[in-house]
C-alpha cells in the first residue's frame, strides 16, 4: 500500500477568514458558469447559412431561383438571374460562391462572367473585376455576345479601369475617389456618343 504524503493538504479547519474568500470563489465559479450559458445560448441560436435559408431570407424569387439552379446546374439564365437577385439583395458572397459552383464550361460564357465581373467588384476586388471584365468582353469579340451586354460591359470596364487607375481596390473604401472615377469614366461614355 502506497502512503500519500499529508504534508501538503491542511489540518486546521478553515477559520471564519477564510469562509469570506471561499465566498469569492462561489460567486466567480457561478459568474464563469453563467458566461459559458451565455455563450452556448448565442453560439447555438446563430442560423446555418445553407442556400434555402439565404433565399428564404431574400425572398420566395430567390428560392426559387436557388432551385431552379440546383436542379439544372447547366442552366447559364437561371444562374445569371440567381447572381443578379443574390447581388440586389446586397449578398455578393453568396453570389460568388453561387458561380465558383457553377461547372467550368458555363463560367466561360459571356453573361456569366459578366455577372462574376460585378460580383468581384461589389465584393471590392477592383482589379480581379477588371480582369475578368476585359476577359469576358475579349471573348464577345470571338463569339456573338448580346450588343446590350456588349454596352453594359464596356461602361463597367471604363470604369473599373478608371477605379484602377486611381488607386482604387474597393470603392466603399473611398467614396470620393469612387465618384471622381465613376464622372471620369462617364466623360468618356459621351464622348464616344458624339
Amino acid at each position: 500500500m502506497r502512503h500519500i504524503p499529508s504534508g501538503n493538504f491542511r489540518k486546521v479547519p478553515l477559520s471564519g477568514a477564510s469562509s469570506g474568500s471561499m465566498h469569492h470563489v462561489r460567486w466567480t465559479a457561478l459568474a464563469l458558469v453563467g458566461l459559458g450559458g451565455l455563450w452556448l445560448t448565442v453560439r447555438s441560436s446563430t442560423v446555418p447559412t445553407t442556400p434555402a435559408a439565404i433565399g428564404r431570407n431574400l425572398g420566395a424569387e430567390v428560392a426559387g431561383l436557388e432551385a431552379r439552379v440546383s436542379a439544372h446546374p447547366g442552366d447559364a439564365e437561371a444562374l445569371c438571374q440567381l447572381t443578379d437577385a443574390y447581388l440586389a439583395g446586397a449578398a455578393p458572397g453568396v453570389a460568388q460562391a453561387a458561380l465558383e459552383r457553377a461547372p467550368a464550361e458555363l463560367r466561360r460564357l459571356p453573361a456569366v462572367a459578366d455577372a462574376r465581373a460585378r460580383t468581384l467588384w461589389q465584393l471590392g476586388f477592383t482589379q480581379a473585376a477588371l480582369e475578368v471584365q476585359r476577359g469576358m468582353l475579349d471573348t464577345c469579340t470571338e463569339a456573338p455576345c448580346a450588343p446590350v451586354l456588349i454596352g453594359r460591359a464596356q461602361r463597367r470596364e471604363r470604369l473599373l479601369s478608371e477605379l484602377v487607375r486611381q488607386g482604387v481596390e474597393d470603392p466603399r473604401q473611398d467614396p470620393s475617389r469612387t465618384r471622381l472615377a465613376y464622372r471620369v469614366s462617364m466623360r468618356e461614355v459621351s464622348l464616344d456618343l458624339r
